[in-house]
This record gives C-alpha cells, structure tokens and sequence, in this order.
C-alpha cells in the first residue's frame, strides 16, 4: 500500500496541522493493519475490545514517533505542537467514530498525553526509537487490550509490530515534513 508523500500543488503552503492530519491517516492504516496481522497469527479477539484498544496504542507510538521527530529535526516548538495537537485530534475522531461512542475518542485524547509524557524519558538512537521505547509498546499493548501477562503479546508489539509501524511511517513522516520544511524556508526566506 502506498501513500502519497507530497501535495500535487506544492507551491501552496503546508502547514503543520495539514502536515497532522495526513500523518494521522498514514499511522491508521498502519496500525489497523497491525492489529490484522496481530488477530491473524495469534489468540486476539475482539470480545473486550481488545482490537480497538491495541490500534489506539500503536497509534499513540506513532504520535510519539512523530512528535520526536520533529524535535530531532529542529522544528521550533509551535509548529511540532501545531503539528502533533492536528495528529491527535484527528486520531481521536476516528477512534471515537470506530467506537460508535465519542467519549472513547475523549479517552484517547487524555491518554495522548499521558504516553506522549512517559515516552518522553526513553532516548532514541538517531531516530530510531530503540527497544526501551518498544518495551514501553509492549507493556502498554498488553495493559490495554486486558492481556497483562500475555508474554506472546508483548512480543510481538515490540519485536515485530512496533518497529514496522515505524518502518512503514518513517518514510511519510519524511515526505511530509520536507514539505513542512520547504514552506518553512520560503516564509523564511521571503521575511528577509
């Protein structure tokens, strides 16, 4: 599946809540996806609503993902909370409209900031996440779909899902933050 990584009028302006919002998209697919592969090959059901719950914290690694990234790649603080707070809010309308129940997207925009907190204390290498970040997936995972000694589970979330989510993001979060970047440097570039 392939997602486009630029806009077809480039020269408009991009800004980061549009930057957000299309990132939100790509890190939907990705962890629905997840979770498929996840129910294909192991014990998940969706009884308890474990499907939904597992896809909300993939997403939040790929909102913290993407918020690190932009700090690793020196954008000042009001475009990567421009650009994180559109990430979010489009990702909790979806949950809330995949619930059937808004106060489950409410939920997950209060539980953003928690994991955006506690992801916030685990050092990347370079721009990859790293495993204690991937642990914290795993753990996460497992508390929230109710399977918290699920060894397979957590497995899984960090060894495998966690890092194609982010195999599949990166190169979207690339695209789009170029685009960021070059109308970053034109406003720049014309405010001299």
């Amino acid at each position: 599946m392939r997602t486009k990584t630029h806009w077809f009028q480039s020269e408009e302006a991009r800004y980061p809540e549009e930057v957000g919002r299309a990132t939100a998209v790509r890190a939907w697919r990705g962890a629905t996806s997840a979770v498929r592969t996840l129910a294909e090959d192991g014990p998940i059901t969706d009884r308890s609503g474990g499907h939904l719950a597992l896809v909300q914290e993939l997403l939040l690694f790929a909102v913290q993902y993407t918020d690190r990234i932009t700090w690793l790649r020196g954008f000042e603080h009001e475009t990567r909370r421009r650009l994180v707070e559109a990430m979010v809010k489009r990702l909790a309308d979806g949950v809330g409209e995949n619930s059937g129940d808004r106060e489950v997207g409410n939920a997950f925009l209060a539980r953003a900031g928690e994991r955006l907190d506690e992801y916030a204390g685990v050092v990347f290498r370079q721009e990859d996440p790293g495993f204690p970040a991937y642990n914290i997936l795993g753990a996460r995972g497992c508390e929230t779909a109710d399977r918290a000694g699920d060894l397979w589970l957590h497995g899984r979330l960090a060894e495998v899902e966690g890092p194609e989510l982010i195999a599949d993001l990166r190169p979207v979060v690339d695209g789009l933050l170029a685009n960021l970047q070059a109308t970053a440097e034109t406003s720049t570039l014309s405010a001299e």
